[in-house]
């Protein structure tokens, strides 16, 4: 049975493989060369595990020791957020403001709010992390962000969490620049009858509506490009493979590259701001729920203004 490893230990056999030499973990770890020496045979006899071999004088992992070596960096690198965390606490008191969004929306309207929000307060630190709402709601629930911007709220139960509508626009399709849809006012459903589409997975909200439209007009749409990014539908319809039905945001980010038109019938989207109701909340998520409201009553947010080109 293995026995008890000490930190001095992990932290030996880590400083070793990113230094390459006891000498040299030695000096990461201001000690001498014979104690590092001593911790690797230590962990070694107390795990039951070669971990290095010896080449011409450096130590190179073993198979088990490269096992080892991930885990432990995987934890140091929370440990090395913990001292992020306390270092901007000191220089700014207030600390890391920690927000998860949807790809689309970490890609257009977030970065619009942040740099406006910035302005306002300099000394804010942020974490942005873009995940799937799923995952979204995983982490919020376990205190992991301060909050979430989302364009749905189907994963996020009133008895967890606080979710609150803060702006709803249209869906758009876009398309090349060089396509036929450019002399349309608006694309209709039977307009995609015939086109190669872009879509997103059929349990994705949008795509969902989408298909029970299709349905009813007993239309079959034709998808041979399935993505789980709007910005990967953007890009492809930007090169002429295809046409794509996405959020009126990331389309606005690609606004001078492709053609956007309104989508008909229209398809609501939402944007909503969701906080854990078992977590502390933060002195900033209202504030930034504020500003976000703000940036998305300018025009350059508007549908007409989207669509213009």
């Amino acid at each position: 049975m293995a026995r008890a490893i000490s930190f001095n230990q992990i932290e030996a056999f880590r400083a070793v493989v990113l230094s390459g030499t006891t000498v040299a973990a030695a000096q990461m770890l201001h000690t001498t060369q014979p104690s590092i020496s001593r911790l690797i045979g230590q962990i070694q006899s107390a795990s039951g595990l070669k971990l290095f071999t010896n080449d011409r004088g450096r130590l190179k992992l073993t198979r088990e020791g490269g096992h080892l070596f991930n885990t432990i960096q995987q934890e140091f690198q929370g440990l090395d957020r913990i001292t992020q965390t306390i270092a901007s606490l000191k220089s700014s008191g207030q600390g890391v403001f920690r927000i998860a969004c949807t790809p689309s929306l970490g890609q257009s309207i977030i970065p619009a709010t942040i740099k406006q929000f910035m302005e306002i307060y300099p000394t804010t630190h942020f974490d942005i992390q873009t995940l799937g709402n799923q995952n979204i709601a995983e982490r919020l629930r376990q205190g992991m962000y301060d909050i979430a911007i989302t364009n749905s709220d189907i994963h996020f139960s009133p008895k967890e969490f606080e979710v609150s509508q803060i702006h709803k626009s249209e869906a758009v399709c876009v398309f090349s620049k060089e396509h036929p849809f450019m002399k349309l006012k608006a694309v209709e459903i039977t307009h995609l009858a015939n086109e190669l589409r872009i879509s997103f997975p059929i349990n994705d909200q949008l795509e969902s509506q989408l298909s029970k439209l299709a349905k009813k007009k007993n239309l079959s749409l034709n998808s041979a490009i399935e993505t789980i990014y709007s910005s990967t539908i953007c890009t492809f319809a930007l090169k002429g493979i295809g046409v794509g039905v996405v959020n009126p945001y990331i389309a606005s980010t690609f606004k001078n590259q492709l053609g956007i038109r309104r989508f008909l019938p229209k398809i609501e989207i939402e944007t909503f701001a969701i906080t854990s109701k078992f977590s502390p909340a933060s002195e900033f998520s209202e504030k930034f729920i504020n500003e976000l409201r703000n940036q998305l009553r300018l025009k350059e947010w508007s549908l007409g203004q989207i669509t213009s080109s």
